[in-house]
């Protein structure tokens, strides 16, 4: 047997077993090629020397292959490697629909018809396709966690136009499902699949087999010969009209069922809207003239009424052999004398005797007809044999009666396990509590205390739920049980742990990257994004854990994805309003440029002052970017008189008399004369940079006349209000967290 972590073609590695048949074993793998979960199917190691299997074996992958559709299996990939015959197919993540019915049914209508309805629409497919399943059964089909219902294995189909007249042995484990011809080894076609499907449809809604029986062929016989059991002794709850659906598609005679799984799609269509409604047609009449295989059929049955006819004629012989010898004893013993008896004349056994049917009489062979008295004339006998055999009678009556009381109350119990059962008193009646999403401590304590039992029937790996949670319960809630009644529960082991190996994302697009992730273990990587000029834009440039590490679907993927070389920015701050020298050092202080330089004479703005810049105030701009400057030339008037001005200051010159020893209190003399400059004080604001930011690292920068001061330099609550003094004009800075975020004229 293929060991777990053997790789097959160099491509799908076997992880798991999940299933085996008589024909092959099932595992889960993991296709390397395409990165997901497939489910490979391997012939058994016994029938590799066996060209039917083998060639049964290829039907099936070539059955599947051909069909395309949302309810059945795909079939990826066929192939051999050495004597290992494998199919790959889609893997399902769920159960079969066998597992559902043990553990839920009986379903309701609603889920039945859902089901239902998605099993014919497979079969539809593959009947499309001139194929025919010859193998529907719940075990074949696959109920997925998002709810899809896929059918599967078509290890025994057909075409609808090939042999279909045999039905090989290797499927009678099926015999539950076949349809009577298949049973009795007649012509199977697309109504045998329908046949199946409304057994499956049975035991959905009931949870019970239709037919059983301790072999095969006993099952076989009663697929042939008995009606469907009645489904409301079951399920008192099922919809009239999917009741009449289902007896429909299990008639005994093929020509009587649905004609094709079309027209059952349809009603029960119909059914799951008028779940009452009375529209599921009469069965037509039998062809007058039956096909040749029907013909053969009917051959068939006449032989074996002529064998039972002739067991039932050698019985009638050996039960008048039987009278015979019984009549000879009684002759015997009437001739001798009787003691003790009286025989009243109106009791004329002799007759009573000759009018009894043969038949009837064969029954009591061996019964001492001499024994044999008027009960009202014989009363000794009466007390000493009638009496005593009336008395065992009525023993093994009330015995059998008892029995048959339990074993009704226990299949009650078991059935119908969410009512008071057949005799409970109902006053003792407790309603099952929802459990699921509980801890099982917890609801084994809630159920204790309620008076019934919690116990874990099962666990399954489950995303939804931690592990130790409750994901299902068997008994839903509201529903009536007795005291002591126990309700199973499944309960979640988590996330299914799949090892699997961190590839090398350094240098992979990042979306490739997050893609490459969430295929292998199921969720996407943590992205962060960072500057980097060596690193090209959009690209891998850290991952943790490191390559080659053992990951699962709890580990954390983190990358990093590089933003390619920061490109840093600033803010244009407002130089309008101030001279041309203090406009250029606001912009370079600001890591901005001074760009082209425009003079225009103005009625309104003083020579030599910023009257427009290039670049709107408070606009976020690259570092280095050029900001134009419009500088006022002044009046024009003004212009000509500065000459004049000039010479007259040139006049006031210190008196030729007047001793060097006076030029310094001469010169005091004129600064004190200069009127001194004036000092101003200006408050500002400073704000957070963005919501929920209230704290952060403030500088703020003052130039003037006097250079740069760096007013402010620390940590502080936002928002605040700072004051700041100086005089003449002058540029305030304001950085927060390293970012220049305004800049105001002083």
């Amino acid at each position: 047997m293929l060991q777990i972590g053997t790789v097959l073609s160099d491509r799908y590695e076997l992880l798991e077993k999940i299933g085996s048949g008589g024909m092959a074993i099932v595992f889960r793998a993991k296709d390397r090629t395409l990165q997901r979960y497939v489910t490979v199917k391997i012939l058994r190691e016994e029938f590799i020397g066996d060209e039917e299997f083998k060639t049964r074996f290829r039907s099936e992958a070539l059955a599947a292959a051909k069909l395309s559709h949302t309810n059945i299996v795909r079939v990826y990939d066929v192939g051999q490697e050495g004597n290992v015959y494998f199919i790959v197919m889609e893997y399902v993540h769920g159960d079969t629909l066998k597992q559902a019915i043990r553990e839920k049914a009986p379903f309701d209508t609603k889920s039945t018809i859902n089901v239902a309805i998605q099993i014919a629409s497979g079969i539809e497919q593959a009947h499309k396709n001139h194929i025919i399943h010859r193998d529907i059964k719940p075990q074949n089909v696959l109920v997925g966690t998002d709810g899809i219902v896929k059918v599967t294995d078509f290890g025994i189909a057909r075409a609808a136009n090939g042999a279909t007249v045999t039905t090989s042995n290797t499927a009678m484990g099926s015999v539950h499902y076949f349809s009577p011809e298949q049973a009795r080894g007649g012509y199977v076609d697309e109504k045998s699949d329908i046949y199946s499907l409304g057994i499956t449809m049975f035991e959905m809604v009931t949870g019970q087999l239709p037919f059983q029986a301790n072999t095969s062929v006993a099952v076989a016989m009663k697929q042939i010969n008995e009606e469907l059991p009645d489904i409301r002794q079951f399920n008192p709850k099922v919809s009239t009209s999917l009741e009449m659906i289902i007896r429909k598609a299990t008639r005994k005679k093929a020509d009587e069922r649905y004609l094709t799984i079309d027209a059952m799609i349809q009603d029960l269509i119909k059914a799951r809207n008028e779940v009452n409604g009375n529209f599921v047609q009469q069965s037509p009449q039998r062809p007058s003239s039956p096909p040749p295989e029907i013909q053969y059929l009917s051959a068939v049955d006449n032989n074996r009424k002529q064998a039972e006819a002739e067991a039932r004629r050698a019985e009638q012989i050996r039960q008048q052999e039987e009278l015979a010898a019984a009549e000879e004893m009684m002759s015997r013993q009437e001739k001798q004398p009787i003691k003790n008896i009286r025989i009243s004349k109106d009791d004329d056994f002799e007759k009573e005797y000759e009018q009894v049917e043969p038949v009837r009489r064969s029954r009591r062979p061996k019964l001492d007809m001499q024994n044999r008295r008027n009960p009202r004339q014989e009363e000794g006998y009466e007390q000493s044999y009638d009496r005593g055999k009336e008395t065992k009678v009525v023993v093994a009556a009330v015995a059998t009666a008892l029995i048959i009381i339990a074993l009704i109350s226990a299949i009650g119990v078991k059935a119908f396990g969410t009512k008071a059962g057949l005799f409970g008193d109902s006053s003792d009646n407790i309603k099952v509590k929802s459990f699921v999403g509980m801890e099982l401590n917890a609801a084994q304590e809630l159920a204790e205390k309620e008076g019934y039992r919690v116990v874990q029937e099962k666990s399954v790996y489950n995303e939804k739920y931690a592990q130790g949670i409750i994901v299902e319960q068997s008994t839903p809630e509201n529903s009536e049980i007795k005291k002591g009644i126990e309700v199973g529960v499944t309960v979640s082991l988590g996330s299914e742990v799949v090892e699997e190996v961190m590839p090398d994302l350094l240098g992979d697009k990042g979306d490739v990257a997050i893609e490459k992730i969430k295929n292998l273990i199921g969720k996407e990587p943590k992205v962060s994004y960072e500057y980097d000029e060596d690193a090209e834009m959009d690209t891998v440039m850290e991952q943790n854990p490191v390559s080659g590490t053992k990951i699962t679907a709890d580990t954390t993927v983190r990358i990093v994805v590089s933003r390619g070389e920061e490109t840093k920015t600033t803010i244009v701050p407002k130089v309008e309003g101030l001279t041309q020298s203090r406009a250029e050092k606001a912009l370079k202080s600001s890591k901005l440029n001074v760009g082209d330089i425009t003079t225009v004479e103005s009625d309104t703005v003083e020579q030599g002052v910023v009257i427009t810049q290039t670049k709107e105030t408070g606009e976020e701009v690259p570092e280095g970017t050029e900001v134009g400057l419009v500088i006022s030339l002044g009046k024009k008037d003004t212009q000509q008189s500065e000459k004049p001005e000039d010479t007259e200051n040139t006049d006031n010159t210190t008196p030729p008399e007047q001793t060097p020893d006076n030029t310094d209190d001469e010169t005091q003399q004129t600064e004190q004369t200069q009127p001194p400059q004036k000092t101003k004080t200006k408050t500002y604001t400073v704000n957070p940079p963005a919501a929920g930011i209230t704290n952060a690292h403030i500088k703020i920068v003052k130039t003037d006349d006097n250079g740069e001061t760096v007013v402010l330099d620390e940590q502080r609550a936002l928002p605040f209000s700072v004051p700041i003094s100086g005089s003449g004009e002058g540029q305030i800075t304001c950085y927060i967290d390293g970012v220049q975020m305004w800049s105001d004229a002083f």
